[in-house]
């Protein structure tokens, strides 16, 4: 199959089962519910955007915790995962959902207040293209909370499960399968907000949290999430499956499997000059 974006295609094949509990259970659904809890809206703020916001589920929680006048906007590029977000939204009117990406974001010039994104922008084909389009789309003392993954991202998995890719895949194909993710060192992502916004105003941190789940419990989002990163005939699959779920087993502690999530999370803070 030919895709334009094999990453927004993937997620929009995925969209329907996107929220099941085997999904929101996952590393990646307790990751994003204590990314959730941590934003916050400010008194002033008037338009919030999410940026990749997927079946809508971060935006509508944050819209029902905050006052009705505030208007919320989510950004998606993936058809099926809109129409899961319009669904979920039901007759709230101050939800809207675009069709649109970090790249070019459809809204006026410094008419954003607060702008959050959970583990989006690593997808991104251009990132100054991106961080323009946030510098663009922001008011001058507008906020950011962007949370991606960093470079060192799953080590546990990758390590375990790169000679079988490489096997499988060939080489070619792996490592033009590995640069669909964009990955940012800390320091390199910082450079570059610094160079587009105000540097006083930038802040950059990372964190490395572990999270233990059995192989079902991971194989669930490895195989819906990084799977099209596989494209190969199905009984290669198979057989190329049979090889990781063997490799995986092998990172089997009294805990669970381990995987660990390199998180960072670049803010702007016009009100104060961070410390970088």
């Amino acid at each position: 199959m030919n895709m334009a974006n094999p990453v927004v295609e993937t997620y929009s094949l995925l969209a329907e089962k996107y929220d099941d509990e085997l999904n929101l259970q996952s590393c990646w659904g307790r990751a994003a519910d204590r990314i959730l809890s941590s934003l916050l809206i400010e008194d002033n703020d008037q338009v919030v955007l999410d940026v990749g916001c997927g079946t809508g589920r971060a935006l509508s929680q944050l819209a029902s915790r905050s006052r009705p006048n505030i208007q919320f906007i989510g950004v998606e590029p993936a058809e099926n995962m809109r129409k899961c977000a319009l669904r979920r939204i039901g007759n709230c009117l101050n939800i809207s959902i675009l069709d649109a990406c970090f790249e070019e974001i459809p809204l006026e010039s410094q008419s954003v207040d607060y702008l959050f994104s959970i583990f989006a922008f690593h997808w991104v084909t251009n990132l100054r293209a991106s961080v323009q389009e946030i510098r663009r789309v922001l008011k001058p003392n507008g906020h950011m909370d962007l949370f991606f993954i960093g470079r060192n991202n799953g080590q546990e998995f990758i390590r375990k499960t790169s000679p079988i890719f490489l096997k499988y895949m060939g080489p070619a194909r792996f490592l033009e399968s590995a640069r669909i993710r964009t990955q940012l060192t800390r320091e390199e992502a910082l450079r570059l907000f610094s160079g587009i916004f105000d540097p006083r105003h930038v802040s950059a941190v990372e964190s490395h949290d572990t999270y233990y789940d059995s192989l079902e419990g991971h194989w669930g989002w490895w195989v819906r999430i990084e799977g099209h990163f596989v494209s190969m005939a199905p009984e290669t699959r198979k057989a190329c499956d049979r090889e990781v779920r063997g490799a995986l087993s092998d990172l089997s502690t009294e805990e669970g499997i381990p995987y660990t999530i390199h998180c960072l999370h670049l803010t702007i803070r016009p009100g104060a000059k961070l410390q970088h």
